[in-house]
């Protein structure tokens, strides 16, 4: 059978990986050089000898190319030769072509951006990129009732008491070569909330996703698939049911903030490092990891966004980042597309794509606006959708994978209030507050996403859904 994930390649290129750790150990290695240098002639003044100028020199420079290459041996061993070595794979076929900057486009800005760029394919490409979804899996929340045997998880999918989980994570055991990593995941809001639990809601559209995502039925006239593709297996799984390298071979949609879906944290975490070390010139355009102050911290109260201009865009927020507290905009949601970094790290291109809400009406709003942007992308060749952020380097933005939805529409089922029915009814949602109304029946049947089509983002409809009789 033919493996094609050989079709696409979101790994990084050998000289990016050098460049990339250049940019993070280069000073050190520098120092290093300096130092050790410094520390002989002090030695061999203190003999009596002394040396020319340009041989110490030239001992500081071998002295910092053999401390750059020591930095590389633990990840040399841990990726076993991937980091500075590359994987023999062309850097440019199947890698999709990132969108143009925008802005104040000198030849050095460009330049500059494109040095300090993190190399994420996926990120870069904008979400048209999950159209050839290859082996499609969503990952939602588990119930803890679905569990019997909480010792033999692998990780503390669940905690009783307290405020937050600790995270430890090792994907060795696994065969993925990531380097040890640990989070904090805070709990969910809500009186009823003692441990990390599926919201439902959440859930509503995910079958709409799944048909999204693996695109148009085969057609009944069209010849069979003599290929040897195995028959697909169930598209949505529960996070207690999957693991690491699972995960790694499949393009991952993740639903659920990371207080309720482990694998939220357990694969945003990763990523955020990669935009971190080295500093990206670009910047995530939303997560809802906050810190580290000592360990990052994962929740859902507030979602975090470096977007530009959203200040023209969204209320009570300033030029380029906002934060959506689920008190004030308990309606907004996040679909953030990036490369896998368990695929990456085993050398397989897929991507995962982080779709989550302030609360469960925004989290179930951003599953259907993610299902809405892929039947409309597929509707339309042209059509691209993407956010721009700002970067590093002034007046210079780049185009993401990422998108800022809100639910602006909601039906809510027949209610008793006050010793009367209320029949089955639409309501409009203020785009932000606590809506006075509010019922936990509430499903999103319309929801706008921050379109950056234009010089100016504004609000767009994505769509609705059909009416439901009453």
């Amino acid at each position: 059978m033919r493996d094609r994930t050989t079709e696409r390649n979101f790994l990084t290129p050998w000289a990016e990986r050098v460049r990339r750790h250049v940019r993070a150990n280069g000073t050190r290695a520098v120092l290093g050089g300096i130092s050790g240098s410094g520390v002989v002639a002090g030695f061999l003044d203190a003999t009596g000898h002394s040396g020319m100028l340009i041989a110490y020199v030239g001992l500081a420079v071998v002295l910092a190319l053999t401390t750059l290459a020591l930095l590389a041996v633990p990840d040399w061993r841990r990726r076993r030769g991937a980091l500075l070595l590359g994987r023999g794979v062309a850097p440019r076929p199947g890698r999709p072509d990132p969108l143009p900057l925008q802005g104040d486009l000198r030849a050095s800005t460009v330049r500059e951006t494109a040095v300090l760029r993190c190399d994420d394919p996926v990120y870069a490409a904008g979400l048209r990129v999950l159209l050839t979804a290859q082996s499609p899996l969503v990952v939602i929340p588990s119930n803890h009732r679905d569990v019997s045997r909480e010792h033999e998880l692998p990780f503390p999918l669940f905690a009783r008491g307290g405020h937050r989980t600790r995270v430890d994570v090792d994907l060795a055991p696994f065969g993925v070569p990531l380097p040890p990593y640990a989070f904090e995941r805070d709990f969910p809001e809500g009186v009823q909330d003692t441990d990390h639990t599926l919201a439902v809601k959440d859930l509503v559209f995910v079958p709409e996703l799944a048909a999204a995502l693996r695109g148009p039925e085969r057609s009944p006239d069209a010849p069979p698939d003599t290929t040897g593709t195995p028959a697909p297996g169930p598209i949505m799984l529960p996070e207690h049911c999957v693991d690491p390298l699972l995960l790694a071979h499949r393009d991952v949609v993740v639903v659920g903030g990371p207080d309720t879906n482990f694998w939220h944290g357990a694969l945003f975490e990763p990523v955020a490092r990669a935009f971190t070390t080295p500093p990206s010139a670009v910047p995530l355009a939303m997560t809802l990891r906050e810190g580290p102050a000592h360990l990052p911290v994962y929740g859902s109260r507030s979602l975090s966004v470096v977007l530009a201009g959203i200040g023209s865009a969204v209320q009570h927020t300033r030029h380029d980042r906002a934060e959506f507290d689920e008190r004030l905009y308990p309606t907004y949601g996040m679909v953030l597309a990036c490369r896998n970094p368990f695929a990456a790290a085993i050398g397989r291109s897929h991507w995962c794509v982080f779709v989550a809400g302030t609360r469960s009406l925004g989290t179930s709003g951003a599953v259907l606006a993610l299902t809405l942007a892929l039947r409309a992308m597929r509707a339309d060749s042209s059509l691209n959708l993407f956010s721009e952020v700002p970067t590093t380097v002034e007046g210079v933005r780049a185009s993401v994978s990422a998108m800022l939805c809100r639910t602006v529409e909601v039906e809510q089922s027949a209610l008793r209030r006050d010793g009367v029915i209320t029949p089955r009814t639409r309501r409009a949602m203020a785009p932000d507050g606590l809506d006075p109304y509010y019922s936990d029946s509430y499903v999103p049947t319309a929801v706008e996403y921050l379109s950056y089509a234009d010089d100016t983002p504004r609000w767009r409809i994505l769509g609705r859904v059909g009416e439901t009789p009453g």
